[in-house]
Parts: structure tokens; sequence; C-alpha cells
């Protein structure tokens, strides 16, 4: 997929909006016409979808706190340690408004995305219906029900949309209001629904195929409380796809490629030109900074002398596995303990290293805190999904490693629970079992029950970007976050020593101010308590 990425870029930005196109001179060699009048052209629109996604996960600006990380520092499991965007993890009221940037950036990118997903539609139900055609149409409606899920996951009302922007209708008013859930789910459904019915099991690298379309699909139904659908999804993916889990848990993310038979969609990153939103200078993105300790300070000196890959490169230590998600652990057995996590940090400098009243010699681990001047921050355990040892040197602040979108241990436990909701404890074990005896753990043989679900969830898709959703549609989000988030042996004067949400209207975000502008408060009033 990587090959096409300068088409791409180049027709990402002539399909900007409609109303450009009439009074701009194209300069590729790719006419309106030819993009949206045959299914080739239609092929590359829907690639310049991929870098659009792909533009919305780095932000595309240098942030260290991009948007689709904006929620993962709000839950339960993690602690959130200060920099851009910390609100989040603090629930501060006095940021987390519908002026904020990242509430409008989530909001905006992905209805781009839907809207040129509606003219892909639109545009195909002119041509001639074969299955190549179907095929492409089946990656836009996987694109437009994936952004639509999130936005409902997110905001909880939305404005709902099927009518591509033509010249016809440029000027035309539009009639906005919130839609049902009914009306949702409807779409959603159906958008999934033709995806899998044209969709192979397998594709090129990155893009969509059946077994994510089934895995979307799944987790539709969960929100929506249909049990079957989403049973029968993971049924289907476990009996009929080639995915299946990898051996072992150390070989997960242990790459900068990650198309491996565990990931049902990766997104596909590279250094070349054109590897991150420009023909002319890459830049990366910085997700291998975030969820590792700040150890660089401890050590100090350069940034050259202080950052080791054995340490896990350079890092920021955003978002920190807390005590609770640790404990969840058994860390003798468990190998996910190790295989996922870093859990102190060498001395790599040719120095002693005085840190927290120890000196630490050349070779020798930094002590964990236990009080003193020391920040805490600097070595509690990070988590090393994310890290990046292949696609950029030590010091480096921006990588190229891909990340899984989606994976088939979220699926499995996806089944444990809606077979658990059935009442079918033989299947949910099953299911369980998938992920709790690939991590070296025992067999499970008792009843497998909500509260397991839960742990479960948080061992294995911990700083996935999914445990704030999981963790609201279950109803439990203010609970588990008032509980367990944060960590206690912060001081007390750094922001994200907890994570209190004062208000229950943090179950959602508020819909952007500009929008409400837009739409109209009389139409489309503000989410309450905002």
């Amino acid at each position: 997929m990587k090959k096409y990425i300068a088409i791409v870029l180049s027709l990402a930005t002539m399909m900007s909006s409609c109303s450009d196109f009439l009074a701009e001179e194209n300069k590729t060699q790719y006419s309106v016409d030819y993009i949206y009048g045959s299914t080739e052209g239609l092929k590359l629109a829907v690639t310049a979808l991929y870098a659009l996604q792909r533009t919305y996960a780095g932000d595309n600006s240098g942030n260290e706190s991009p948007t689709m990380w904006a929620l993962e520092r709000g839950t339960d499991i993690v602690a959130t340690c200060g920099g851009t965007g910390n609100f989040y993890g603090i629930y501060d009221p006095n940021y987390l408004k519908p002026s904020a940037s990242q509430v409008g950036h989530m909001w905006k990118v992905m209805y781009q995305i839907i809207g040129r997903c509606n003219e892909i539609i639109d545009a195909g139900s002119r041509l001639e219906d074969t299955d190549e055609l179907r095929a492409v149409l089946a990656e836009a409606k996987c694109f437009r029900a994936q952004s639509y899920f999130l936005l409902y996951r997110t905001y909880d009302r939305i404005w709902l949309n099927t009518e591509p922007v033509t010249y016809e209708n440029v000027d035309t008013p539009r009639t906005y209001r919130p839609a049902t859930s009914e009306e949702v789910f409807k779409l959603l459904y159906e958008d999934l629904d033709f995806a899998i019915n044209n969709l192979d099991w397998t594709a090129d690298p990155g893009r969509f195929n059946k077994a994510a379309a089934c895995h979307i699909l799944a987790k539709v139904a969960l929100w929506k409380k249909d049990w079957q659908t989403a049973l029968d999804m993971v049924d289907l993916i476990d009996t009929e796809s080639p995915y299946e889990l990898l051996p072992n848990t150390a070989d997960v993310f242990n790459a900068a490629d990650l198309n491996h038979s565990e990931a049902l969609l990766t997104q596909q990153w590279s250094e070349n030109p054109g590897g991150n939103f420009s023909t002319s200078t890459p830049k990366g993105h910085q997700f291998a900074l975030l969820f590792i300790a700040q150890y660089r300070t401890a050590l100090g000196g350069t940034e050259e002398e202080a950052c080791s890959d054995e340490n896990w490169g350079y890092t920021y230590g955003r978002l920190l596995p807390n005590p609770y998600l640790l404990s969840l652990y058994d860390a003798g057995k468990d190998t996910r303990y190790t295989d996922w996590y870093i859990h102190r940090y060498r001395n790599t400098r040719n120095v002693d290293v005085k840190y927290n009243d120890v000196t630490v010699h050349p070779g020798e681990y930094l002590p964990a805190h236990t009080g003193g001047s020391g920040d805490p921050r600097y070595t509690f355990p990070g988590c090393t999904k994310w890290g990046d040892i292949w696609t950029k040197e030590a010091s480096d602040k921006r990588s190229y490693k891909d990340f899984i979108v989606y994976r088939l241990a979220d699926t499995y436990i996806a089944g444990a629970e809606a077979a658990m909701r059935l009442g079918d404890a033989t299947k949910a074990r099953y299911y369980y079992n998938k992920t709790w005896m690939r991590a070296g753990n025992d067999e499970f043989t008792g009843t497998v029950t909500l509260k397991l679900i839960i742990d479960e969830e948080a061992r294995e898709l911990a700083f996935e970007n999914d445990r704030w959703y999981f963790l609201k549609r279950l109803g439990i989000l203010i609970d588990q976050v008032k509980n367990y988030a944060g960590n206690p042996a912060y001081p007390a004067s750094l922001n994200g020593r907890t994570n209190l949400p004062a208000n229950p209207h943090f179950v959602r975000w508020p819909i952007p101010e500009a929008e409400i502008i837009n739409m109209g408060a009389e139409n489309f009033p503000q989410n309450v308590g905002y």
C-alpha cells in the first residue's frame, strides 16, 4: 500500500472540497471525471482516505498528545503525567469544554472522512455493478461506519448524513438535528453488512478486509446490546478467517512491521517521502514517547547520552501504567507483565548518576521511587507496546512503527462477553481462555463473569485506545476512574495524581462550539452539562 502514498497525497489535497474543484485548476493527472467516473478512480479516492485517517492519528502538528490519545488519559488504568492534553486525564472543566481544540479536531476530521465516503458511495451507484466496484465501495462503507461509530461513542449525539456534496447541492441549506440511536445503528449495520459481504478475508497491508469489518460490527453490536450478532461475528472470524493469535505475547508488538496473523487491520507508516503527510519532510508519529517514564531526566546529560534502546529511547512519559493495572497481572506467571512493560531503567551512561540520594553506577538500575526529591514519574514502569527501537535512533522523537488498529485478541474478549451475556458458559470460557492462556496462565474452568472480562480487557488491551469506551459502554466509567485512576505515589501538587470526574456529563465530550454555531443551537443543542 505504501507505494501509493505520493499519488494519495496529491489526491487527498485535490479532494479537499467539491466547491474547490469548481474554482481551481486541477494540477494533477487525475480529473474529477476520472476519479468519480470510474472504478479505478474510486480506488484512488478510497486510498486517499487511508492517508487522511493517518493524518488524524498523527495530528500533523508535532503535538505530543494527538487527539486519538486524549481519552486514553482518562481511564482507570492510567496515571496521566502532565503535558499537552493532560486536562483530559484529570477531567478539568476549565479545559474540557466545547472550544477545546481536540474536541473540534475529532469532529471535523471524522466528518471530512464521512463526506468523502458519501461522495465515493454515491459515485459508485452510477457505475456498472461489478465485484471489483463492490469491494471499493465496501472499503468506503467501512470508513464511514468506523467514523460514525467513533463520533457516536464520543459525543452521544451526532448528525447523520449520507448525502454527497455536489455542484448541484453545495449551496443548499442543510437540515441539522441529532440522530436517534436507532438511526445510527441502522446505518452502521447496513454499511458493515455490505462490507462483510463484499470484502475478502485478507487484503493488502493496511487496507480494510472482511475480518476488520466483522470485528467492527461485533463491537457495534455490543453497544446495541445485540449479543447474538456480536457473538456471530466473533464466531465467523474464529472459524472461517485465516487470523490467529501469535503463540507468544512477546511477538505481538515487537517489530516495526506489525502485519502479522493477529492484526486484523494495521495502520501503515513509512520514513520514505510521503511517509507522513508531506512529500518533502516526513515527520512520523510520537506514540513511542508517550507510555514510558521519562527516565532520561533522571540519568541527566544530553539526550544522546541519556537515551538508549535498552530503555526504549527518548520518552515524554505522559501516560503510564498505574498500580491498579499492574496489580491485575500475576507477575510471576502472566507473560504480559514482562513482555509489554518495562519495570526498571538501567544507567547506560558511562558516569555515576545521583538519583533520589542513591548513586547509580554505570550498568546498574535506577531505584524505584520511595520518596525524597526525585520526581516519581522518572522511574515508574512504562508500557512498551508502542515502543520503537527499529525505525529511529534512541534520541529521536519521531517513529515510523506501524500500529495495530484492530487485533484478534480484542475480538475474542468481545466474544467472551457476548457469550456470557447469552448464558453460553462454555463458549464464554473458550474465548476468555484465548488470551488468558496465551499469556501463560492456567486454563480457566470456572464461570466467566463481567468482572473477569473487565480485568482481562485491561490486562490484554491496556493502552490500545479502547478502555475509555469499554468502561463507558458498561456504565462504570466514573466509578472505575474514581476508585483506581492515577497513582497515589505522585506528590499532591502534580496534576494527574488522581483522576476524579466531578460531574457525570464527563462520560461524553461536548459538541464543538463552532459546530453548534454552524448548525444552530435551536436545531442541535449542546450536550447537557457543557
